[in-house]
């Protein structure tokens, strides 16, 4: 499966409120950003695996600049890198989806941002302290 075909698969199940990885058919290990062979073992059976769309901060950054023209979301905004419950050493880059500040290990849940069907963008939700 090629990368393209991958990310195809990515896409769609992001428009279907889904969350799944490229996970190796022959060693197991996930394969997150998708490439065409896995990075453990070498192998080219890659297979899209659904896993629970949580979390925990791995970390986070808040942005201040639009990059490439639009914003993806107001200014500023709070990008947090999550590390992915059921896809170990899977980590997925999502906007926070509330106020305050992300809370490093702290468990999220995640959500894919409506009206963007097929881009692959994920919110979060359950990182921020307002302390």
């Amino acid at each position: 499966m090629t990368t393209s075909d991958l990310l195809a698969l990515w896409t769609e199940a992001t428009a279907a409120g889904r969350l799944a990885f490229p996970r190796c058919a022959a060693c197991g290990a996930w394969n997150w950003y998708p490439m065409p062979a896995c990075r453990a073992c070498g192998a080219s059976n890659m297979r899209m695996e659904e896993v629970p769309a949580r979390g925990a901060v791995h970390s986070w950054t808040r942005v201040h600049r639009a990059f490439g023209g639009e914003p993806v979301a107001a200014l500023p905004y709070v990008v947090v890198i999550v590390a992915i419950d059921g896809a170990p050493g899977v980590r997925l880059a999502c906007l926070q989806d509330e106020p305050g500040d992300p809370v490093i290990d702290s468990p999220v849940a995640l959500r894919p941002v409506e009206g963007e069907k097929g881009t692959g963008r994920w919110l979060c939700r359950g990182t921020a302290t307002t302390g």
